[in-house]
């Protein structure tokens, strides 16, 4: 007797109107009803329901076909939700095939006949597929539930809280040597105009006292390496030259002789080489400029040493490789804004007193250059400002998109103009204007009515910025010329550096604009390309303070639901695998996993496949010129088979 031949169960989906006004189902059927390999054909108005689910397995257990090929939509949506099926079916999760008649023929054929045409190659070469299939197991291992946060601005911090007092243990990477990010740099915050230190001040003394959480601060990641539920995050923390006993006190600070241009103030002001971020830093710790700092400069300088009352001092720190191991990565990066010295035509970097909305934020804010006062480079206050709306954005030169919160963030540095310079005139060159929601428009509204003058401009990339005798003009084609005392360029938002470096360490993927790319845009937008690596914050794209801060939410939310304490997680089971009596040794494998899943054993001279780091992307497979790498599920034969079908060969 010849070898029994697979029996396949088609299962037809209408989806609802979506496949059935375009594919004419009946005719599929009677296509299929008399294929020898396909035991039975079913249609149902909806599979994925309760009821089409239901129906599905009373026949699975009824007819125990060896395998199944459900005719319906993409298996990126439904394919978990039938693999389930079949499992409680009493069938392996691996015997199934899906066609996807929605996405590849009824919502993108017109016409109905080639719409019927094109769903019967596609189910005919899941069928030719399907009756290769093979059981696949099912594998789980224990896993991490530590959370490891990339980044301590308003997004990384309000995770590690809600991860902490969620009683796991966090880890916070920031490259600067403290916490805060954007938001410690500002005054105020729209539309409620609250004072953004204090919004940020608790959460800061909540890191500080939380047990649970760890803040490795002057450090960049340098690796990630492993999958969910099992990272691993490498780390180089750079020496500071201060040890953690210091508590910020200052006195290092009367005694240094050195001023520099300081980061936090965004060269607007100064700082020792010896120096905290802020009052109130988190860590406290001061750390000292190496690059400006006496004692490595020329070994002339050790006033530190004799001042500080701690013995914190420590010239002899070096920079240390730090590795952690956690569940989940949330990247927490924030985000640059546009630099507008690549727009000669705005003025900025050859005109004085034209600033960009962080550096304006600086002026304004009570710990900047200049106290919480407004003044230009002469010191006194401007009796009048013009503040340039999307300056480099929505244009060739900068940014192709609009980020959606400059325009409140202008608005907000028209009323800081007002309440600080009194008398002030303020203007608003802008073209179209982006509130989100009643809160920000009625806070629009408020300006308008206490005279600050908004002027349109359909020519907004084409606005000029030029120095004349009595003081900065701001012109444009479809408007008079102003001329002003100082000058505010809303600049746009634009993806952080660290993007593209961290996207590249955890082969994530980025838009086209070098945001991190969400796993679905609106089923999970937290989530990243890569599963466990989430992106919290405007790294993911531009945002104000409180979406960032629901990002975050949701992010760690997300983690917290999927690892569990004491609770495995499933990995992935369509692996790839090496034959070892053919694999020689080349490593062309190792080179090209973007998982890092594939080590050379030294003794056997053989490639080695780590399953519960491997994805299955195939990569392996594709590459090896010995076909000693397969890719199961995937297999050349598989393949052969479907293409075979999808042309009836």
């Amino acid at each position: 007797m010849g070898e029994k031949k697979p029996t396949v169960a088609l299962f037809l989906c209408k989806c609802g109107a979506n496949i059935a006004d375009i594919i004419d189902l009946q005719e599929v059927r009677s296509k299929f009803s008399g294929n020898n390999k396909i035991m039975l054909v079913e249609t149902h108005d909806l599979l994925c329901s309760p009821a089409g689910k239901k129906s599905m397995q009373q026949t699975l257990l009824k007819n125990k076909p060896d395998v199944v090929v459900v005719a319906a939509c993409s298996p990126k949506t439904h394919e978990k939700t039938f693999q389930a099926v079949l499992t409680d079916s009493g069938m392996n999760m691996a015997k199934i095939q899906m066609a996807n008649i929605r996405e590849q023929s009824a919502w993108v054929t017109v016409d109905k006949k080639e719409a019927v045409e094109k769903a019967i190659a596609l189910i005919n070469a899941a069928v030719e597929r399907a009756v290769l299939h093979t059981d696949l197991q099912q594998r789980a291992m224990e896993c991490l539930t530590d959370i490891v946060i990339i980044g301590g601005g308003i997004a990384g911090i309000e995770a590690a809280l809600m991860a902490a007092n969620a009683g796991r243990k966090v880890t916070i990477i920031e490259k600067e040597i403290s916490l805060g990010g954007s938001v410690i740099k500002m005054e105020e915050v729209a539309p409620n105009m609250e004072c953004a230190p204090c919004l940020l001040a608790p959460r800061l003394s909540a890191i500080r006292d939380n047990k649970n959480i760890r803040v490795i601060s002057n450090a960049k990641v340098t690796d990630i390496l492993g999958f969910f539920g099992n990272f691993k995050v490498k780390a180089r923390r750079m020496a500071r030259y201060v040890k953690e006993s210091c508590i910020g006190c200052e006195a290092c600070f009367e005694v240094c002789p050195v001023n520099i241009k300081s980061d936090f103030q965004l060269g607007l002001g100064s700082q020792k080489a010896i120096s905290t971020l802020f009052a109130g830093s988190v860590p406290a710790a001061a750390a000292i400029d190496r690059a400006n700092c006496l004692h490595f400069t020329n070994g002339s300088c050790n006033a530190c040493v004799a001042a500080c009352p701690f013995q914190s001092i420590d010239f002899d720190d070096k920079d240390e490789e730090i590795e952690v191991e956690a569940g989940a990565v949330i990247v927490a990066s924030g985000y640059n804004t546009v630099n507008p010295s690549d727009i000669p035509e705005l003025g900025y970097g050859k005109i004085d007193n034209v600033y960009t909305m962080p550096e304006f934020e600086r002026l304004a804010s009570s710990n900047g250059p200049c106290n919480g006062e407004i003044r230009m480079k002469n010191g006194n206050q401007p009796k009048s400002a013009a503040i340039i709306h999307c300056a480099g954005s929505l244009s060739e030169k900068g940014l192709p998109y609009c980020s959606g919160v400059c325009c409140m963030t202008a608005v907000k540095a028209a009323e800081l103009l007002r309440k600080k310079s009194p008398g002030i005139q303020v203007y608003s060159i802008h073209d179209r204007l982006v509130f989100n929601g009643p809160e920000q428009n009625s806070f629009f509204e408020k300006q308008k009515r206490d005279g600050a003058r908004f002027i349109r401009t359909l020519q907004l990339p084409g606005v000029l910025v030029t120095q004349k005798s009595g003081g900065i003009e701001v012109s444009g084609s479809d408007f008079k010329p102003i001329v002003v005392d100082m000058v505010i360029l809303s600049t746009g938002m634009t993806p952080p550096d660290d993007n593209k470096m961290l996207a590249g360490i955890i082969n994530a993927d980025l838009d086209e604009s070098g945001f991190f790319k969400a796993d679905h845009p609106i089923l999970h937008a937290v989530g990243s390309s890569i599963d466990g690596v989430y992106a919290a914050g405007c790294c993911a794209s531009p945002c104000d303070i409180s979406t960032a801060i629901t990002r975050s939410q949701a992010a760690t939310g997300d983690a917290l639901a999927k690892l569990i304490p004491g609770r495995k997680i499933e990995l992935e089971v369509m692996t790839s695998c090496i034959d070892e009596e053919k694999c020689a040794g080349c490593k062309l494998c190792i080179a090209v996993c973007p998982y890092k899943a594939v080590t050379f054993d030294e003794q056997k001279k053989i490639s080695i496949i780590n399953e519960a780091i491997c994805r299955g992307c195939g990569t392996c497979a594709a590459t090896c010129p010995g076909g000693a790498a397969s890719a199961r599920h995937f297999s050349d034969k598989q393949i052969m088979a479907e293409i075979g079908g999808l042309l009836n060969e």
